[in-house]
């Protein structure tokens, strides 16, 4: 009878989507502070923005044991969102005095920062652009091959802005009824277009309330939508793949098909709690195959994605 003990379990594991990849903790914040993005330096240290706090922070994810560390703090602001290096070793990122409840920027208080590590000591800030009409700024992604532009997510305007932050120009790039909230009468928080990023002309966005991964090419074009569920920010590798972060805690892996479509799979579905964001390491073939991952509640995870190859 063991054998159907074993065939009860395996059926048991196959229903419920056994994930194929195994995370690992690297760091928890003891009192379980949301993290909201993170983008990786050339060195492959981790720079890590949080909603809630308007200090950047790092940690070093080969360390035996990581520990975070604050960057910089940026003035006239309650919060971080977005994080893009748009050039090397110098980042964008997204500063705002946000407020929870409704969630929304404060009016006039969204800035685009640009950071800049290539000198020696502490990093170089300076305000990028403004964007006044700007009402909850939240994924940030870059343009291949425009080194000075910026995508934006606006989650509540439903739109994703090109910024130049050089000249600190801002206009809107997109806006389609598959960017946008469903509407003022769905649940809360009320919220669109959320992480976004370019690859090969076209613009891959996730939006919040209508749970939906999609894509659009960068100039006039007809939205394709590729999945559907709790989908927040995601990272893209270089075989074409979309890396999601899932609500309320996993991670899904879209695969591109020779027919065009995407196979959709749940590759991770324990540890990760409300995670928020994802991006790939750097420096070295290994590297480069690790995902990491931050959450709401606090966590900075690994994950080996080689195992899904």
């Amino acid at each position: 009878m063991m054998w159907l003990v074993n065939l009860l379990v395996l059926l048991e594991f196959a229903g419920c989507g056994l994930a194929t990849l195994t995370p690992q903790l690297l760091f928890q914040t003891p009192n379980g502070s949301s993290f909201e993005n993170l983008a990786v330096r050339p060195s492959s240290q981790l720079l890590i923005t949080s909603t809630v706090s308007p200090t950047l922070f790092t940690l070093d994810p080969t360390a035996a044991n990581p520990t975070l560390d604050e960057v910089f703090t940026f003035p006239n602001a309650s919060g971080l969102s977005g994080i893009a290096e748009y050039r090397p070793d110098v980042f964008a990122i997204i500063a705002a005095v946000r407020n929870t409840t409704p969630a929304m920027d404060a009016p006039g208080s969204v800035v685009i920062w640009s950071l800049d590590f290539t000198a020696r000591g502490a990093p170089t800030a300076r305000r990028a652009a403004r964007i006044p009409q700007a009402q909850f700024l939240n994924g940030l992604g870059t343009v291949p091959g425009h080194p000075d532009l910026v995508v934006a997510a606006d989650s509540l305007l439903g739109v994703a802005f090109e910024v130049n932050v050089r000249t600190g120009a801002a206009r809107v790039l997109i806006q389609d009824e598959a960017t946008t909230p469903i509407g003022p009468s769905a649940p809360a928080p009320v919220l669109g277009i959320n992480g976004l990023h370019v690859r090969a002309g076209l613009l891959y966005f996730t939006n919040g309330q209508r749970q939906t991964l999609s894509r659009v090419p960068l100039g006039n074009g007809t939205v394709e939508t590729l999945g559907s569920g709790a989908f927040d920010d995601f990272a893209l590798d270089i075989e074409g793949r979309a890396w999601v972060a899932t609500n309320p805690g996993s991670l899904t892996l879209f695969t591109p098909l020779k027919n065009g479509t995407f196979e959709e799979e749940t590759v991770v579905n324990t540890v990760l709690n409300e995670p928020s964001s994802a991006a790939f390491g750097r420096d070295g073939a290994r590297e480069t195959k690790i995902l990491y991952m931050t959450t709401r509640s606090g966590q900075i995870v690994a994950v080996d994605t080689s195992g899904g190859d």
